[in-house]
């Protein structure tokens, strides 16, 4: 049933995982201590906390500042405009999670294709992309890091320290918004 709910998307997928789960428990398949072990791994919470951070950011309005710095910094060059505010998103998912990052810019890059008259669809995609390559940036920028780091601590492993990716996530990063900017220029439709 689960799984017939996932694929159809019948309610919404956190509404379906919590159901499933209660339904284990009260069915007695899974015991309480069971139910509730995923919460106490220390990545879930990682990034749960980075959720928050990223919503703070949302709220207090520090992004606002960062979209008109923006503005301010490319002028009416439409495309310098695009590539900065790419690469701050970048730089931004290698501190946030990436799809944090993806869900706070997604407004911004709406305002950026009102302003500069471009169809969303040139826009939205390499936002996407442009905020996985900035995930390989840091141990934090993508929640498969912390679920790996978690991993490798309870197998006694000696764990990433937060910048070891970052040699080769700039690499990543260069290659990835010079692809991102071709595509979206001029192979993307509107």
């Amino acid at each position: 049933i689960t799984v017939i709910f996932f694929s159809f998307e019948i309610l919404p997928f956190e509404v379906t995982a919590l159901m499933a789960c209660g339904l284990l428990l009260l069915s007695g398949i899974l015991t309480v201590e069971e139910a509730i072990s995923g919460f106490s791994n220390k990545a879930v919470i990682t990034i749960g906390a980075i959720f928050i951070i990223s919503r703070s950011l949302v709220k207090t309005g520090f992004l606002e500042v960062v979209a008109d710095f923006i503005y301010k910094v490319a002028g009416k060059r439409k495309w310098i405009t695009i590539s900065i505010f790419l690469m701050t998103v970048s730089i931004m998912s290698g501190f946030i999670n990436n799809t944090a990052t993806v869900a706070i810019f997604i407004p911004l890059a709406i305002n950026l294709c009102h302003r500069f008259h471009i169809s969303p669809t040139k826009l939205l995609l390499p936002l996407s992309y442009c905020a996985i390559f900035g995930g390989t940036l840091t141990l934090i920028g993508t929640s498969t890091n912390l679920v790996v780091l978690s991993i490798m601590q309870e197998m006694g492993a000696e764990p990433f320290s937060m910048f070891e990716f970052s040699k080769l996530g700039f690499i990543f990063l260069f290659v990835g918004s010079i692809y991102n900017i071709v595509i979206m220029r001029w192979f993307l439709p509107s």
